[in-house]
């Protein structure tokens, strides 16, 4: 932790929900550790219940749309603010509309020269960010991102800090978080991840990625690493899980994709510590290849074989209903999917259903949110799968996150943030 500091200038970053949350969210240490690296500042992280908003520069960090109602509640009546992360890149305009400028892109490549700009002065310092690469504000024509030519060319976050005492609610425990890539290579229909970095994929190289492992737990005293990835499918990653296993240190992966991990990956995977993975099929095999996720069911069997020569424990899958073209007969397909899943694996199952909700900027944008359609595709899935441990949100939080994004699409508007139309989520 950087220790507080009189300083001549100073940024809040904002992540406007829970503090077990928003610890582990990237974004705001890229930040925190920029911005208290420079001479003459000091950053401090907020949080929704931890954390006071005292300085004239204070960033929010988007990430999820139902967070926007309380970022613009905890917004400050006075002082400069801005605003960046996933929603920010999909809502840009509406979002424009709430707050002084927007930073859009790799913020690495762009934060340090609007902190340049912000030493010069208070007076005109949005004139003079205007034109910046990655700074948008409202009414601007052109869109533009900042970009990294490689991830290597910026400095890696490296404080990590984390409250004295933690509670169940940190899932993850104290650990340190290490991004190896940043964007995905697929081109799943539902999922906006690809929009974000034009389809692009960056790396951090291999001695990049042991420099920062070294460093990371030099300074923070952490029970684990996680692996910050969409996807895990860094070109080293075998060698980058031999290095970790030479640490000694347990290691995490949030989400893998199933037809890229081979034996000897799940193997080091699991000397690591892991003793269960995520994987998403999302629904049956023909819906599957329609939103664009060609991923045949005897892929995921051969994985679920592999997962079991590895000797790992749990299972957990995601998967959704209420996606575009989908029929009583997908969800029968879905069910047997699932069930033959459970059959072949050796360990645990747990499965994960989910709504599926429109995002913006993708193929399936303009689909509606049919309630009474999904409910009924939920009863139908259920009764075919009383045998397995199942994990599912309120129709009525993802139904209210379905309506946030039709009003926050950029030819409409935020009504009332304040009012009852988005509240139950959280």
């Amino acid at each position: 932790m950087f220790p507080y500091r009189k300083t001549k200038y100073s940024l809040d970053i904002v992540f406007p929900n829970k503090m077990y949350g928003g610890v582990y969210s990237l974004g705001p240490l890229i930040i925190y550790n920029l911005v208290n690296q420079r001479k003459d500042w000091y950053c401090e992280r907020v949080f929704l219940d931890h954390g006071k908003i005292q300085a004239a520069l204070v960033g929010f960090s988007l990430q999820y749309e139902l967070d926007l109602p309380k970022a613009l509640a905890m917004k400050p009546k006075q002082g400069i603010t801005f605003a960046g992360g996933p929603v920010a890149e999909l809502h840009t305009k509406e979002i424009a509309k709430h707050f002084d400028f927007l930073i859009l892109g790799d913020i690495e490549a762009v934060l340090p020269q609007v902190l340049e700009e912000w030493e010069k002065g208070e007076k005109d310092f949005l004139k003079r960010i205007y034109f910046l690469p990655g700074v948008y504000q409202a009414g601007k024509q052109s869109i533009t991102k900042a970009k990294l030519q490689s991830l290597d060319d910026a400095a890696y976050p490296l404080v990590q800090p984390f409250p004295e005492i933690i509670n169940e609610n940190y899932v993850f425990g104290k650990c340190f978080i290490l991004e190896i890539e940043r964007g995905c290579p697929f081109s799943c229909h539902f999922c906006v991840i690809p929009q974000f970095y034009e389809g692009k994929m960056k790396y951090h190289s291999l001695n990049s990625l042991k420099k920062i492992i070294d460093e990371g737990l030099a300074i923070n005293h952490v029970q684990r690493i996680i692996i910050y990835s969409p996807s895990f499918v860094h070109p080293q990653r075998k060698e980058l899980l031999k290095y970790l296993l030479e640490k000694k240190i347990r290691v995490s992966f949030p989400s893998i994709k199933a037809e890229h991990m081979d034996l000897e990956t799940l193997q080091l995977m699991k000397a690591c510590g892991q003793k269960s993975f995520t994987i998403a099929p999302e629904c049956g095999e023909r819906l599957r290849f329609t939103i664009n996720k060609k991923v045949k069911d005897e892929e995921y069997f051969s994985f679920v074989q592999r997962c079991n020569q590895a000797g790992i424990e749990k299972l957990k899958l995601y998967m959704m209903i209420g996606l575009p073209e989908m029929e009583k007969e997908d969800i029968e397909e879905a069910a047997y999917f699932i069930q033959e899943m459970k059959r072949r694996f050796k360990g645990r199952l747990y499965l994960s259903i989910n709504y599926f909700v429109p995002k913006p900027k993708t193929i399936f944008s303009r689909q509606e949110f049919d309630k009474k359609k999904a409910k009924e595709q939920e009863k139908i899935l259920l009764q075919k799968l009383q045998n397995i441990k199942i994990k599912m949100p309120k129709l009525s939080a993802s139904y209210k996150e379905w309506l946030l994004l039709k009003d926050l699409d950029e030819e409409g508007q935020i009504k009332d943030v304040a009012n009852n139309k988005y509240q139950g989520h959280y």
